[in-house]
């Protein structure tokens, strides 16, 4: 077997792994960590996403995910992070982990801050049920400037990230994995 096919194994393995993870734990040192990332990649976007303050405001809520490593080599890729998720008021209602994996072409990596807006009740209902769906995302980089956009196909949620650094060029299909807890419960557990 080579190194090349190891590693995919290895990753594939990595987010199905991830994938099956329950979002509890949280230690409220961990929290008070995320809620501070958040809050920066919040500002981040803000400041760089133009339809980023017109979608936060018309959604029922969101999650942000602060400093995701994702990436392809080759065929197959993967990702991983945890969030915080918000209501319409901005209160912090959940703790979410989510593990993607990532089938496609190109040798492309990326450390981006990512936020999932959700339109209405059924779209937070159906994210806080958790399970796979399937997306898209196409990336582009060179030395260290990264541009990256994705798409839910079996969803309705609508995605806005900023890639913070990146390199290299791929398109690939994405499965994505949320699972997600109140945020009492992911304290207490």
């Amino acid at each position: 077997m080579t190194r090349r096919t190891t590693a995919a194994s290895a990753t594939l393995l990595f987010a199905l792994g991830l994938g099956g993870c329950a979002a509890t734990g949280l230690t409220p040192e961990a929290y008070e960590i995320t809620k501070a990332e958040c809050q920066a990649s919040m500002t981040h976007l803000a400041n760089t996403e133009p339809e980023f303050a017109s979608l936060k405001d018309q959604s029922y809520a969101y999650a942000v995910f602060p400093g995701e490593f994702s990436g392809i080599d080759w065929f197959l890729g993967g990702a991983g992070s945890d969030g915080l998720v918000y209501d319409k008021s901005n209160e912090v209602i959940g703790y979410s982990r989510h593990a993607r994996v990532n089938l496609g072409l190109g040798f492309f990596g990326q450390y981006a801050d990512f936020v999932v807006f959700f339109p209405d009740q059924a779209a937070l209902d159906s994210f806080k049920k958790g399970g796979w769906s399937i997306g898209g995302e196409t990336g582009i980089g060179i030395l260290g400037l990264a541009a990256s956009g994705q798409q839910s196909m079996t969803e309705d949620r609508t995605f806005v990230s900023d890639p913070r650094s990146g390199g290299g060029l791929g398109a690939y299909f994405t499965f994505d994995n949320f699972s997600y807890n109140n945020i009492n419960d992911a304290l207490t557990n």
